[in-house]
């Protein structure tokens, strides 16, 4: 009787059937087919024997169904779309290939499924994954997958062959076909390569794509967030406070993520504090005066959370040294708290996700779709680490168009583990690694992780009492992030190898930058040569040797991925750059070959200006969301010098200046000569004096303003990326190229209160800055090809 329940409870996971179980009799044939292909290709999370013996069980007839007649076949495809498919595809004679495609589907469904289940009790799920664990999300696709099996051809359907790889390999078929633009099945392989994408987590939904949302969208209402990263063991409640965001009504903020822009970095209109407590008011005071003390408060709170080297938050070798002495002084749950505050420096991350932490074997047994930039795995002979890469939200993922001409990026990252720490990691992971068989293993038992976190509190407060350190829970896990942001650091580096965010400032630059695994590899072994200094005092020295000698052990893996890259996924390869480059000045040579004068003269005058703003964009940095020079006074070509407000509020707080290269002020003395000589040739068609350096013309000589949308139509890059890969490409190629952080922030314009380079009293040197950017962008713009061009209707 069990066996049978189990049976028939395996087979409602798996086919997800109407209540009333339609024409299941004669379904038996079709759901043994079905069944045994996806034993074939089926993933980790299937029972194999427990498959077998529901084939067994359908074809003895051993389970029974309950069929109850009257409702027929009406609504089954959008409420039961599996159990539909399966009835619709028994009626058809060309059968074979759609009970494999329907075998893919529900391997696809099932673990897409058993996640969302998951959900309310899983901590690490970020916001940016909650879009695609969404019930509403997960049974449009459904739906339109399980369409597909129906009506798609038989010849169309022939294309996903063979059926016997794995449904992963399936979804990369289907990626290859979009590409090839397939004429007739294109929005069915469309529909079904999005299923799998979004069931596999291969791609995030969009956030708008829930059929659920509310009308407006949610850029669009106030944004509560805390604006500095509390240690939650500090007595901060009295000075406690929520910001409170209203965007601007202005800005579409969906343009801007379709245009692969950070939303972050779109100034708000209005910024108003709210206290969690109430203000207390001193005696003699009024309420305005205790209002103007607490905002006094705050912006004390705002610049002690600054990344300072050496403020209090931040420990020091003093307090790591007395924790080990201590630690080595504990007899209860030793090694296991060893391995809790190793793992805290090791990784950067919470205690929540250490004690979370899985070990594997292999690499291979990480389930792909469930990795997350809080998930934690440990090789079972500790010679490193796994975790997933931090995405910012609403961040633009590639496009099928033009994926192939962007860099590849993969989802994990994999660290080497240090000699020092070594010991204190691997006799756990090597007592769970003799468990493990197919899957990976927990570090920690659920049962005893209340106990670990009671003891590690304790342990940490006996130490300070002791000793008068300054160790807490979060400055643990903050630690490797303060370490790697320590004198002329890449702070984005430190939040992708972290998976944190600074407490105090914006990072747009996440969404711009795809570094090499090996540059963020090198900077994550510099930092922990510091800890280990730190941790061990005078016996680092002595193990830095073998460190390095552990470290080269896991490199070769890393040669042999194919992606070598993560992070930004709208980086473009230097190659399409060029490419993009030598179509532009090949779109120049052709507008002056045919039409009438008048025809001749609008297209080379279209032509030469797109040519013109691009070659400023790829040397600036501008963000293409308005007019990208809309005033004369914002440029000066004697000084070789232009003012970029592409981003800022009133204060003009996040204006820049940029140094230009000797190629770009050429081609703008160019540009100039050819605009005078076209606006005196177009007087009789101009209404009133063009003030702007930038202008387009339409078909009846009528000047227009420069848009993003009118520039991205005039430009026509193969296969239409967005407008503003250019971000993209500086950001990461100045850092390659040998640049600072902090050079590249000031050119991108990356930074917030209190952080401004021309702000009164900052230290920024405009000196280093304009030799070390102009040397770095003539290098840079011609190894693209860009060529300064006079214009033709003079």
């Amino acid at each position: 009787m069990i066996f049978k329940i189990k049976m028939k409870s395996l087979l409602e996971d798996a086919i997800q059937p109407r209540s009333d179980y339609f024409y299941f009799i004669q379904l038996q044939s079709a759901l043994i087919y079905t069944l045994q292909h996806l034993m074939l290709i089926g993933d980790d999370c299937w029972n194999e024997a427990a498959i077998k013996d529901l084939i067994t069980g359908i074809e003895n007839k051993d389970i029974e169904f309950q069929v109850e007649s009257g409702k027929g076949e009406k609504g089954i495809y959008g409420t039961n779309p599996i159990h539909g498919a399966l009835y619709k595809t028994s009626q058809n004679i060309d059968t074979e290939n759609r009970f494999k495609l329907i075998a893919h589907i529900i391997n696809a469904a099932f673990q897409w499924r058993k996640e969302i289940e998951a959900l309310p009790v899983n901590q690490t799920l970020t916001d940016h994954n909650n879009k695609r664990l969404n019930i509403a999300t997960y049974q449009k696709n459904l739906e339109a997958a399980c369409k597909v099996a129906r009506r798609m051809k038989a010849d169309e359907l022939a294309q996903l062959a063979p059926w016997n790889q794995s449904t992963h390999a399936l979804l990369k078929s289907c990626q290859r076909l979009i590409e090839k633009k397939v004429a007739g099945s294109e929005a069915y392989i469309q529909e079904l390569e999005r299923f799998f994408a979004y069931a596999l987590n291969a791609r995030q939904p969009r956030k708008n794509y829930r059929t659920e949302q509310e009308s407006t969208d949610n850029y669009l209402l106030p944004q509560r967030t805390r604006p500095i990263d509390i240690d939650p063991e500090e007595p901060w409640q009295e000075l406690s406070s929520s910001v409170i965001t209203f965007p601007s009504q202005a800005v579409d903020y969906s343009a801007l993520r379709q245009a692969g822009l950070s939303a972050n970095e779109e100034s708000s209109s209005i910024e108003l504090i709210q206290s969690e407590k109430p203000l207390a008011l001193a005696r003699g005071d009024s309420s305005l005066q205790s209002v103007f003390r607490a905002r006094s408060q705050q912006l004390h709170l705002a610049k002690a959370a600054q990344l300072l080297p050496g403020r209090w938050e931040h420990l020091a070798a003093y307090d790591l040294f007395h924790l080990q002495i201590q630690l080595n002084h504990t007899k209860q749950n030793q090694p296991f708290l060893s391995c809790i505050i190793g793992l805290l420096l090791l990784t950067g991350r919470s205690l929540s996700s250490i004690l979370e932490a899985h070990v594997v074997k292999r690499i291979e047994q990480i389930p792909k779709n469930t990795l997350q930039d809080q998930s934690l795995y440990l090789l079972s002979d500790a010679t490193g680490w796994i975790t997933g890469v931090i995405r910012p939200p609403d961040s633009r993922q590639s496009s099928s168009q033009w994926r192939s001409n962007m860099r590849k990026t993969q989802t994990h990252l994999i660290f080497p583990l240090p000699s020092f720490l070594q010991p204190i990691v691997a006799l756990l992971t090597k007592y769970k690694g003799h468990r493990i068989r197919k899957r990976s293993v927990a570090l920690f038992s659920d049962q005893f992780k209340h106990q670990f976190t009671a003891e590690l509190k304790q342990l940490l407060a006996d130490t300070n009492r002791k000793e008068g350190t300054r160790l807490t829970i979060h400055r643990l896990g903050m630690h490797l992030f303060n370490t790697l942001n320590t004198g002329d650091a890449d702070l984005t580096a430190a939040c992708l190898i972290t998976a944190r965010v600074p407490s105090f400032g914006q990072q747009a630059s996440l969404y711009y930058f795809a570094p090499s695994l090996d540059y963020l590899t090198q900077r994550y072994l510099e930092a922990m040569r510091i800890i280990e200094q730190q941790w061990q005092g005078s016996l680092a020295e002595k193990n830095q040797q073998t460190t390095k000698k552990t470290h080269s052990g896991l490199l070769p893996y890393s040669q042999r991925e194919t992606a070598h890259y993560v992070g930004s996924q709208l980086v473009p390869t230097r190659a399409y750059v060029e490419k993009l480059v030598s179509h532009m000045q090949q779109q120049l040579t052709e507008a002056d070959q045919s039409g009438s004068l008048f025809e001749k003269i609008v297209s080379v005058h279209n032509c030469y200006t797109s040519y013109t703003i691009a070659m400023l964009m790829f040397c600036t940095g501008y963000r293409s969301i308005r007019d990208p020079l809309p005033r004369w006074n914002q440029l000066s070509l004697s000084r070789s010098l232009i003012v970029i407000a592409d981003k800022t509020d009133d204060t003009q707080s996040h204006a820049r200046f940029l140094p230009l290269p000797t190629l770009m002020v050429t081609q703008l003395n160019h540009y100039l000569r050819h605009r005078e000589a076209v606006v005196g040739r177009l007087q009789l068609y101009l209404e009133q004096k063009w003030d702007t350096p930038f202008l387009f013309l339409d078909t009846h000589g009528h000047p227009k303003q420069v848009s993003p949308k009118r520039l991205q139509k005039q430009l026509n890059w193969p296969g239409s990326p967005p407008l503003n890969i250019n971000r993209h490409f500086l950001h990461t190629q100045l850092k390659e190229s040998g640049s600072s952080s902090e050079l590249v922030d000031a050119f991108m314009g990356h930074w917030d209160a209190g952080q401004e380079p021309w702000s009164k009293h900052s230290t920024f040197c405009p000196r280093k800055y304009r030799e070390h950017i102009s040397s770095a962008m003539e290098s840079l713009m011609q190894k693209q090809g860009w060529k300064a061009i006079e214009g033709s209707v003079l």
